[in-house]
């Protein structure tokens, strides 16, 4: 047995497990980022909901549902466009209504 040559096969032996290593390492983070995005998607999912539920509680389930149900009638868009400006929101013929 050479040792030089025995030298060489232990080297990269030893190459071939750091790649393995780093691959593993890798592949395992690669894991735990994608579980750590489903995990911020998932609160940030409760934290609207959250929200949600605070602004409901101020105005009123009614009310909020009414709120709603307008700014579907007007198309949500146009909807924030005006009370973002302040401005009279426009009646809702009976023909817009299901549009």
């Amino acid at each position: 047995m050479d040792l030089n040559r025995s030298g060489r096969s232990k080297w990269r032996m030893e190459m071939v497990s750091k790649v393995e290593r780093e691959r593993a390492a890798l592949e395992q983070a690669e894991q735990d980022l994608a579980e750590r995005k489903r995990r911020l998607a998932q609160l940030e999912k409760e934290e609207a909901e959250k929200q949600l539920q605070q602004l409901v509680k101020k105005v009123g389930h009614e009310r909020a549902v009414r709120l709603l149900e307008m700014a579907v009638s007007l198309k949500p868009k146009v909807a924030l466009e005006l009370l973002e400006k302040g401005g009279a929101v426009p009646p809702v013929s009976a023909g817009e209504e299901g549009a």
